[in-house]
């Protein structure tokens, strides 16, 4: 079932699976979680399947932040932001977690300074948390705060340099005509990238002038 992609099948064995102990715990927790989430992407064709199928789950598996990304994720999908932005609010309330403090920057709420302001009181239980503030970030340009939003940024690059806050700094400080900064993050920002995955390869030792430099023929 699992190599058809027939997920409907394997939530049909999960009782029996747990019943008889096929499973160790921590597997069957997986299987359960992975079935769950690949239920909630197919239902993403209307709003209604979607919330009728995150209602079918068992209640425990509601705060679990695999899950409650999918249903959001579907819910931004279908264009039911204030649905996601409450869903995640509940589950932030419940557990902090990165994946959906992510999410929650990506969700557009018809009050975009009311959303700033309450992710901002988070900041005193989590003052050096390099994603929370750039999800601040995100929320501030989106709110048309550029110099919180590019305060939020260069907070969270100090923090932790990663490619995804490059290239925030990177579009923004080109919005901002400061070309020469955004292009020296978004150069950081790729290298970051394709530095790990580039095959070794001999550098020259210096820089050869302009002059004696070959043309292409």
């Amino acid at each position: 079932y699992a190599g058809l992609g027939d997920w409907e099948n394997q939530l049909q064995l999960l009782p029996d699976l747990k019943k008889y102990k096929v499973l160790d715990p921590e597997a069957y927790h997986d299987l359960e979680r992975s079935v769950h989430v690949h239920q909630l992407e197919a239902a993403r064709s209307s709003l209604a399947e979607l919330q009728s199928t995150w209602q079918s789950l068992p209640g425990r598996l509601k705060h679990d932040a695999d899950l409650v990304r999918a249903y959001t994720r579907g819910l931004v999908a279908l264009d039911d932001q204030q649905t996601a932005e409450q869903a995640l609010l509940r589950a932030l309330k419940h557990e902090w977690n990165h994946d959906l403090l992510r999410e929650y920057s990506l969700v557009q709420s018809a009050d975009s300074s009311k959303q700033l302001s309450r992710a901002e009181t988070w900041l005193s239980a989590h003052p050096e948390d390099a994603q929370l503030l750039l999800c601040l970030g995100r929320l501030a340009a989106r709110d048309n705060l550029w110099g919180k939003a590019r305060d939020y940024f260069e907070s969270s690059y100090r923090l932790e340099r990663s490619t995804e806050i490059c290239a925030e700094l990177g579009r923004l400080l080109t919005a901002l005509g400061e070309p020469k900064v955004a292009g020296a993050y978004y150069r950081e920002g790729l290298l970051m990238r394709e530095e790990s995955r580039l095959p070794p390869l001999p550098m020259p030792g210096r820089v050869v002038p302009e002059g004696q430099q070959l043309a292409r023929s």
